[in-house]
């Protein structure tokens, strides 16, 4: 079965479907060059290295995971709730001949199928906004990774607290994305207290992954025909949406949040 989305944001953007970041606004590198660089912050920010072992909340076909493991050299494991999605990731594994260092299983991210202290760091790059209760998937990377390991994650979120009116009004793009809803960048704290996890760092990135909706927009315009006539109308859906005005709002923005593991336990 056909992934019409992923086929639709691999055409109109790019294999590597997180966002972009771009250094500044004369800044006009490639979608794939801005993709690859905010993989490359993320590899940083968790700090990985030869002998760990590091879980994956992926999505899709584990092109960020591909790319830690060959940055880092460490085992990685990636964990998704879309069967489809493992099996294409493990077949790109084979074919990468990296089957042996990166693994992915089905599981639910609500509900982990590892003991505790499995891993010695995690990450999730952009997959917390799909999965629906972020606390609960917050807390089950917590018990799976060693005290006091890292765990990074980005997320969409509300900059600043924005009208209950407008977050009604982007209902139907947000659910074109998956996304249930947004927290706010100051509230975050919190929310990762919750789950046993202190903060290190919080990035406000929203300037600079400002350029990806214009580019995503932009590749909709260019292939709108094509993919409709491949894919028909649940294309011509997800390209209609993403092409609404009401899909760049300043009030959204891009985090990224590095934070341990708390030594206390919940």
């Amino acid at each position: 079965m056909t992934d019409v989305y992923h086929e639709v944001m691999r055409t109109i953007w790019d294999h590597n479907l997180h966002f972009g970041l771009w250094t500044s606004v004369e800044d006009e590198s490639p979608n794939r060059v801005a993709a690859e660089r905010m993989t490359a912050l993320h590899i940083d920010k968790l700090g990985a290295r030869h002998g760990w072992r590091v879980l994956d909340l992926g999505r899709r076909v584990g092109t960020s995971a591909f790319r830690l493991a060959e940055a880092s050299h460490a085992d990685i494991v990636s964990v998704s709730p879309c069967v489809e999605h493992v099996e294409r990731a493990n077949t790109r594994a084979e074919a990468l001949f990296v089957d042996d260092q990166v693994r992915f299983v089905h599981g639910d991210p609500h509900a982990l199928p590892f003991a505790d202290d499995t891993f010695d760091a995690a990450w999730a790059v952009e997959t917390l906004p799909h999965l629906g209760d972020r606390v609960s998937v917050l807390r089950e990377l917590a018990r799976v990774v060693k005290r006091p390991g890292v765990v990074v994650v980005s997320d969409f979120v509300q900059r600043r607290p924005v009208p209950q009116s407008l977050l009604d009004e982007l209902e139907p793009i947000l659910t074109t994305y998956d996304i249930e809803e947004l927290p706010t960048f100051g509230g975050y704290p919190k929310l990762l207290a919750s789950a046993g996890l202190r903060v290190v760092e919080l990035l406000d990135l929203s300037t600079e992954t400002r350029k990806t909706v214009p580019r995503m927009q932009d590749g909709a315009r260019r292939h709108y025909d094509a993919l409709v006539a491949a894919h028909g109308d649940e294309a011509r859906q997800y390209l209609d949406r993403i092409l609404s005005p009401l899909a760049i709002q300043p009030s959204l923005g891009y985090l990224l949040a590095v934070a341990r593991v708390s030594t206390t336990p919940l």
